[in-house]
């Protein structure tokens, strides 16, 4: 007597067998995962419940200041004009440098790399002191103004938006080097060699096709500048002026002096959500200009 064969049902067998390695595929992102819950959505979680928390429940008075006081939108906005500028700055500034250290040979990419990381090792408090230093009616700059005698009177140079910029892109620009040479360190060189034996010269060849193969690196280090940017307030406090205060500056005077905890909390998510919304702006009007894969060009 022969037994009928059980048909078997292959694609619901193929999901199962995806299934299970998709499990085992992800679990070393389970720490990672673990430390983004606790570290960062958790906090945010508590804060965002702080901003819609007051003393009858829960309710959305704690905007009402940071929406309807012209001071406060003034200040955002000029906090989030400052940052985009750091951010750009950053990377017309570093993208030469990291382009540079591309060219370079591996010893000479690891020296240099050593000098670029060497002031990510100094306290960002003690990198600001620095620009008072260097600043300052007695400091540096104006005594070799005095001393060339170009000036008889000290230059009013810090607590400026000049020295705002200066302090706070001296800080971010080594990160946007490093972004940006990580990513031009992925693109095939060959694809320039086969520009120029096609006739291309090497500024077209530079201009269509490593520019284009090296924006994504370019975008991202010019959004994480600004993002970071946001957060500054030692930088902008120290050598900024009254008028350069950022909203950082405002959240911590919130929660330390007045300890309004829902006006400070309503203000940190108001700079959280307006940085996402930038960042989605940037992302998708960047998206449709330029080449941000490199897919087909990377080694």
């Amino acid at each position: 007597m022969t037994s009928t064969p059980v048909p078997v049902d292959e694609p619901a067998a193929r999901q199962a067998v995806f299934r299970r390695s998709m499990q085992w595929r992800y679990w070393p992102l389970i720490p990672a995962a673990l430390l983004f819950v606790f570290i960062f959505v958790v906090p945010v979680g508590e804060v965002a419940i702080w901003s819609v928390r007051g003393e009858d429940g829960w309710t959305l008075a704690n905007f009402a200041p940071v929406l309807s006081d012209g001071a406060y939108r003034t200040i955002l906005l000029s906090t989030l004009r400052l940052s985009m500028t750091v951010g750009i700055a950053c990377v017309i500034l570093g993208y030469p440098v990291a382009y540079f250290l591309v060219t370079r040979s591996p010893r000479q990419q690891r020296l240099l790399l050593l000098f670029i990381t060497i002031p990510l090792w100094v306290s960002v408090l003690i990198r600001t002191y620095s620009w008072i230093v260097l600043l300052g009616r007695e400091g540096l700059v104006n005594s070799l103004v005095a001393a060339l005698g170009l000036s008889d009177t000290p230059l009013h140079l810090l607590y400026t938006r000049g020295a705002v910029y200066a302090a706070m892109i001296q800080v971010l620009l080594p990160i946007a080097i490093l972004t940006m040479f990580s990513s031009m360190s992925t693109i095939n060189r060959s694809l320039l060699s086969a520009a120029r034996i096609l006739g291309a010269t090497p500024a077209r060849a530079f201009v269509k096709v490593f520019m284009p193969l090296s924006a994504s690196g370019a975008v991202s280090a010019g959004m994480l500048t600004f993002v970071l940017a946001l957060g500054f307030f030692i930088t902008p406090a120290l050598v900024g002026g009254p008028k350069d205060s950022m909203i950082a500056n405002l959240i911590a005077q919130q929660i330390s002096e007045t300890l309004d905890w829902g006006l400070g909390s309503a203000l940190g998510m108001t700079l959280l959500v307006a940085g996402l919304i930038v960042v989605a702006a940037a992302s998708i009007l960047l998206r449709r200009f330029t080449a941000l894969t490199t897919e087909g060009g990377s080694r």
